[in-house]
């Protein structure tokens, strides 16, 4: 077994991965990790090219996604402005991401929270017109529709995890992995039924998707699986799968964007691949050490920001050249899990 595999799946099973070799060199990282109580101050607004990142405050032994939820918000530099914190989830706070209307969408797939904040930093009512699902990510339509995947599928892991994951109620599956469709207003217009592959532990559904740039159809992923999907919107089928490498053979992919020269970027590990959306290969950018995740939507002025499950590291890529622009770290490992930009 290869010694990403074995790291990739301590991550799963929370068996104590690895320790992941070299770092991200100069500049020097910052620590940035807020205090255990949160602090008695007013909301911060949301201010272009600020971002935040999922990062839950893990105080459980005897669970390894369990902890008090926190969200963590910089400057464009990476440099710590607040720290938001979620009393009403229970693990892992992930899938973040700025709405149209400047409101932040973030997710607890183990406890069925799906919380927003508003511009000015203030916590709105949790969105409660989804069904009870293990929703996680969220992708915006220009017409006003949007979508979130079921981030758990199928009865079980296939790995040993140290953390227990929710079935749905009343039933004995953790998910299908569908994609569900919703109008402006959040009334549920169609699930569809979305192929998977179920990752490395098998129970990984819809973790990530992009919009194409013609809105017809989406692209998505099974979280440390090697294949990239898609669905077409319009005749609600299934598409040929954009990459589909099969197991066994190095591949694993996370999160994925369009670019505003509509390339496909897809995270996989320790780098960034550059498709069409014919599969053909049109770059890369790599990446120090591996255990990168999760990406920020790319900036119109070219940038996109990543975070490291592994390592809690966080850096600003620079899609021209290739350089690192920032670089931060959270101060924690294996809870980084999703990050955001405001563009607007």
């Amino acid at each position: 077994m290869s010694r990403r595999r074995r790291e990739l799946l301590g991550a799963l099973g929370g068996l104590g991965a690895v320790a992941l070799a070299g770092s991200l060199g100069a500049p020097r990282l910052r620590a940035a990790t807020p205090p255990a109580a949160p602090p008695a101050a007013p909301p911060v607004p949301f201010a272009t090219g600020d971002v935040v990142v999922g990062c839950t405050l893990l105080n459980d032994p005897a669970d390894d996604h369990r902890g008090r939820g926190r969200i963590l918000h910089y400057d464009g530099a990476l440099r710590l402005k607040n720290t938001l914190w979620l009393d009403d989830t229970t693990h892992i706070v992930q899938g973040l991401r700025f709405a149209p209307d400047g409101a932040l969408w973030a997710f607890d797939a183990f406890s069925y929270t799906i919380a927003r904040f508003a511009p000015d930093g203030r916590r709105l009512p949790n969105f409660t017109l989804a069904p009870r699902r293990s929703f996680a990510h969220i992708t915006f339509h220009p017409d006003g529709r949007f979508f979130m995947g079921e981030n758990f599928v199928g009865e079980k892991s296939r790995v040993p995890l140290k953390t227990t994951l929710p079935f749905m109620p009343g039933t004995q599956r953790l998910g299908d992995g569908h994609l569900f469709e919703f109008d402006a207003q959040g009334k549920l217009l169609h699930q569809h039924p979305t192929r998977l592959h179920g990752g490395m532990g098998g129970f990984q559904g819809l973790n990530s998707s992009a919009l194409t740039p013609d809105g017809k159809s989406i692209v998505y992923t099974s979280e440390s699986g090697p294949k990239v999907f898609r669905w077409d919107l319009v005749q609600r089928r299934q598409l040929p799968n954009v990459l589909d490498h099969p197991d066994n053979t190095g591949k694993f992919y996370f999160d994925l964007a369009f670019d505003a020269a509509q390339r496909l970027l897809v995270v996989a590990g320790t780098r960034i691949d550059v498709i069409d959306l014919a599969g053909k290969p049109l770059g890369d950018y790599a990446l120090p050490s591996f255990g990168w995740a999760s990406m920020s939507a790319p900036s119109p002025a070219g940038h996109v920001f990543l975070s490291n499950f592994f390592t809690g590291e966080l850096v600003k890529l620079d899609l021209g050249s290739g350089k690192l622009l920032a670089q931060a770290s959270t101060g924690i490992r294996k809870s980084a899990s999703g990050i955001a930009e405001k563009l607007a």
